[in-house]
């Protein structure tokens, strides 16, 4: 299941003295649900982040069993913003594309982006995905599987307009075909859209929880427009998107590539991590014991590995996801319930790991839960105070 990374993913250099950013010796292994606390305790591993001396990519030190991403349950629904960052980006590629476009989305999770571009009247949209919830979700324009090699017989020598893949690359171990086999999916004129984590975000806003198993490699834009250029793309517009903490949306066209500037050092980030798991631990001193957990979401998975006092105050976690409700957390005994089951019982204190959309279940917790309810917020400044202050 695990071994050690012997050469960067991007460069192909060496890995053996690649700068060490962080590690824990032992971590759950988030993503994956399980149904018993037997496999969920089972899914643990090391987690060790390194910078390649050359090309600065900064990446897994270990590679992981692919399959695992038959069991990964990311869904697109499960978020109020998530849904309109997804509404936003159908109505960008309207604004762009005619509607008898051939347009592809690789790891395209539940398909609910491609549910939206169909209401808006593309028919020739289709997407691929290893996961559970494409299984579950699969029909005439979802297929299952890895892309390339699991595309359908009937598309495997189309050309597509656009290819879409949002929050893929970094869950990508041979990043340099991937791109490779995405721009031959290209027409002539067409374009890759490509979104990511945003490293320097990341490491801006101190999200250290960012950094787990299932994501590979931490992309800055230099280093995906430097991977794309391998490809032969050449990136024709960028910004910072507001999801997941910042996210890196890049739009390529096939074009020379341009020299672009060596990725900055991250030296001394085990500095700010140490920092991170000091505030957890004071914040694990506070929290009484009985107190549950809101979002299960891989990031709170990472967490808790950062954080082991604080994992062992909580007695269960709550989601609006409810694929989720009746599983574990993985590497925790946690189990995940159905968020109504919180407004119905209630707790001494709720623990709020989802602050990527911290400002909408705040709201929806104070019409819903007591004023009193203790709330903290594993995050930011780490709050935790009765919820009635909370803005």
């Amino acid at each position: 299941m695990i071994q050690l990374a012997k050469h960067c993913r991007i460069s192909g250099e060496p890995l053996a003295d690649a700068e060490v950013l962080f590690e824990l010796a032992d971590s759950p292994f988030p993503g994956v649900y399980p149904v018993t606390v037997e496999e969920s305790l089972a899914l643990r591993s090391p987690l060790r982040v390194v910078q390649a001396r050359h090309s600065g990519f900064v990446q897994l030190a270990h590679v992981y069993d692919l399959s695992l991403y038959r069991q990964y349950s990311f869904s697109g629904g499960g978020s109020a913003a998530y849904r309109k960052h997804l509404t936003h980006f159908a109505a960008t590629v309207a604004q762009q594309l005619p509607k008898q476009a051939y347009i592809l989305e690789v790891g395209c999770g539940d398909g609910w982006l491609l549910r939206q571009l169909r209401e808006l009247g593309y028919e020739n949209v289709f997407g691929i995905d290893p996961s559970k919830a494409a299984r579950e979700n699969r029909n005439d324009f979802i297929t299952s599987g890895f892309f390339p090699e699991d595309m359908p017989a009937a598309l495997r020598g189309q050309k597509f307009d656009l290819i879409i893949t949002r929050h893929v690359l970094e869950h990508i171990e041979a990043p340099r075909p991937f791109m490779t086999a995405l721009a031959n999916a290209l027409t002539d004129g067409g374009q890759l859209w490509i979104e990511v984590p945003d490293l320097t975000s990341t490491v801006q806003r101190r999200l250290w929880s960012n950094f787990y198993q299932l994501h590979c490699g931490y992309y800055s834009a230099e280093t995906m427009d430097s991977l794309a250029a391998t490809a032969g793309l050449r990136c024709r517009e960028g910004r910072i998107v507001e999801v997941f903490g910042g996210s890196l949306l890049r739009k390529y066209a096939r074009g020379d590539a341009i020299t672009t500037p060596a990725p900055p050092r991250l030296d001394g980030l085990h500095r700010e991590v140490d920092q991170f798991r000091a505030s957890l631990a004071q914040l694990s001193a506070l929290v009484p014991v009985g107190s549950v957990g809101y979002g299960a979401a891989e990031r709170t998975a990472v967490t808790l590995g950062h954080a082991p006092a604080l994992a062992a105050r909580l007695e269960r976690m709550f989601d609006g996801n409810r694929l989720l409700t009746d599983r574990y957390l993985a590497g925790t005994a946690l189990r995940i319930e159905d968020k109504e089951a919180l407004f119905r019982d209630g707790a001494p204190a709720v623990l709020l790991f989802a602050i990527s959309n911290a400002t909408e279940i705040l709201a929806e917790w104070k019409q819903r839960l007591p004023a009193d309810t203790l709330v903290g917020v594993v995050g930011g400044e780490f709050i935790l105070q009765p919820l009635r202050r909370f803005p």
